[in-house]
């Protein structure tokens, strides 16, 4: 084993990069006071409303598996339960930023007793402010927990591969009887744990998407691979864990059958081009300057980092093999190196970023094979594997200049190039402090914008009585605008048809064909003698052509305003 170095500079950054973490996640639960959701919020929103078993059957009829919604209602539930009138957008906001908290004790204690402080502050930091992350701190959707389960179960999964590799080097040092010492049984109840937790953690992870079910699989190739190649003895214990979870995922595989059934009919997702590996990058690391320039430049500059980084690390542990190999020691040594080792940096950097490849290789062999299942945010997963894979390799160009070599005679040609390399560290260090915190204040800035517009869409939406009917031309703002309106108002669609799950969740959409009905409905009110009104909520430019066709054929179309909705922009007209 490695002897850790002192660095109480890495420590300091390490403490600096927590605190920007949890104060930028204190700051996504003071925007979880909001009531604005969008579409895809809805169907969140709408299950939990329902009996648990409800919310199973309406999953099994959407894409997705019942773990992430059973987590939300579970929560709803005792929010309201301990806070009477609450509401239901509020706490399942809150829940989504849960996840990040309980990587918090992840960053300080197994990341940090393994690789140092910086690397889990650096960690924390990455998955709470990098490009995209921080929107779904506060969304009310499955990423945030699927993140979670995986980078979880990849930190199990590398405690697993850990304890058999000091097992194996108490073994090699003192013999069979190792394993039946004090320290031997401890080292076995360990590897039961890690072992019962990698597997839990895959199983909730497969239970709540699938795309974090992928980047699983592809946890446990990693310790097959290491199995495989260092005992393959252990590979029996492994095939325990997939039984294991095989057997636990059983009772969803009837389920997943209907769903691909469904894909494969009718699926909403664009087909990909190579073009779309492109896309992924930006994905990753396009930040969000005002200067769309500059966040391509930096977008490239991230990721050929990244990029150079791990390739470092891999041309240093060649030399140190060949080094080793030329001193007479056994050079396979160097790539089996202790806890925060070099060699375990690169093992873990390298296996963060092939959870990630592999996820992303499914989606557009599935996409490119069968039909398009891939879109950009399925990779969020994977993204708490592939940022601490580049925490590691910041780690490494960060250490002590010369500390590897320490005791070994080295040139000052090598002290220089190890200097550079680590101020080089330290600039780069500052840029993805920049990127993360300016990431987050624009993530910030939006949500504060939309919170603000919502008071007076909600003014605008409390206009409409509960005898009243509402048109609208889009079916997405139909299904969002009428979760804030009263359950006896009538809605209809303008020659279009909603989405039946969501109507069932919800609540029934009708059908409007032409200016005719619509008068109808007018006169029809008027007879009744009662207080309603007729509304339209017109979405995008098509709006103006509808109100001017309704004008055309004598109808009286009088506009109240524009207003914002989470992201969508409506006018509400009233008719009569």
């Amino acid at each position: 084993m490695e002897k850790k170095q002192n660095c109480p500079g890495r420590d300091i950054a390490g403490f600096f990069l927590l605190g920007l973490s949890l104060i930028m996640l204190g700051r996504s639960l003071m925007l979880c006071f909001s009531n604005d959701i969008w579409y895809d919020e809805l169907f969140t929103v709408g299950m939990i409303e329902h009996s648990y078993g409800e919310l199973v059957r309406f999953t099994a009829a959407d894409v997705h598996p019942p773990l992430y919604y059973c987590i939300v209602k579970l929560f709803v539930d005792l929010c309201k339960l301990i806070v009477s009138g609450i509401g239901t957008v509020i706490p399942a906001k809150i829940a989504s930023v849960l996840p990040y908290f309980i990587l918090l004790p992840y960053a300080v204690t197994l990341i940090r007793k393994r690789f140092g402080l910086f690397v889990g502050g650096l960690f924390l930091f990455c998955v709470t402010a990098m490009p995209q992350l921080p929107a779904y701190t506060v969304e009310v959707r499955m990423y945030s927990w699927a993140l979670l389960f995986v980078t979880a179960a990849f930190l199990h999964a590398g405690e697993l591969i850990d304890i058999y590799v000091n097992q194996k080097t108490a073994s090699a040092e003192t013999g069979p009887a190792a394993g039946e010492t004090e320290g031997g049984q401890r080292q076995k109840q360990k590897r039961r744990l890690h072992g019962a937790a990698l597997t839990f953690y895959g199983l909730a992870a497969a239970y709540t998407q699938y795309f974090a079910c992928v980047a699983v699989v592809m946890v446990y190739l990693w310790v097959l691979l290491v199995f495989w190649f260092r005992d393959r003895r252990r590979i029996r214990e492994w095939f325990l864990y997939v039984a294991i979870s095989v057997i636990c995922y059983v009772p969803w595989i009837f389920a997943l059958a209907g769903q691909l059934g469904t894909v494969s009919e009718n699926y909403w997702i664009l087909p990909l081009t190579w073009r779309s590996l492109g896309g992924c990058v930006k994905f990753l690391m396009k930040p969000a300057f005002t200067d769309d320039r500059v966040n391509t430049v930096l977008a490239v500059v991230l990721f050929a980092a990244y990029l150079i980084l791990w390739c470092r690390l891999v041309v240093k542990l060649c030399h140190n093999r060949r080094e080793k190999c030329k001193q007479g020691e056994n050079g396979r040594e160097i790539w089996n190196a202790g806890a925060g080792g070099q060699a375990e940096r690169f093992q873990y950097a390298t296996a963060g970023v092939a959870v990630l490849a592999g996820l992303v290789a499914f989606g557009f062999a599935a996409s490119f094979l069968l039909r398009p299942i891939f879109v950009y945010r399925y990779m969020i997963p994977a993204l708490g594997c592939f940022w601490l894979g580049f925490a590691l390799c910041m780690d490494d160009i960060l250490c002590k200049p010369g500390a590897e070599q320490e005791g070994n005679n080295i040139s000052r040609h090598n002290i220089r190039r190890n200097r550079i390399a680590y101020f080089a560290g330290a600039a780069l260090t500052v840029l993805i402090v920049i990127v993360g915190l300016r990431d987050y204040r624009a993530f910030m800035g939006e949500e504060e914008y939309k919170i603000c517009l919502m008071a007076e869409t909600e003014e605008a939406l409390s206009l409409i009585g509960p005898q009243d009917s509402v048109l609208y031309n889009f079916d997405q703002v139909q299904a969002v605008t009428g979760y804030y309106m009263p359950e006896t108002v009538e809605r209809y669609l303008w020659r279009a048809e909603g989405e039946r799950l969501i109507q069932e969740i919800t609540s029934p959409c009708g059908k409007v064909e032409d200016a005719q009905q619509i008068r109808k409905m007018l006169e029809t009110m008027k007879a009744e003698g009662q207080e309603k009104n007729l509304w339209f909520v017109g979405s995008f430019n098509s709006r103006e052509d509808i109100v001017a066709e309704w004008r055309e054929a004598g109808l009286e179309v009088e506009e109240k305003g524009s207003f914002l909705l989470e992201r969508y922009w409506f006018n509400l007209y009233k008719i009569s």
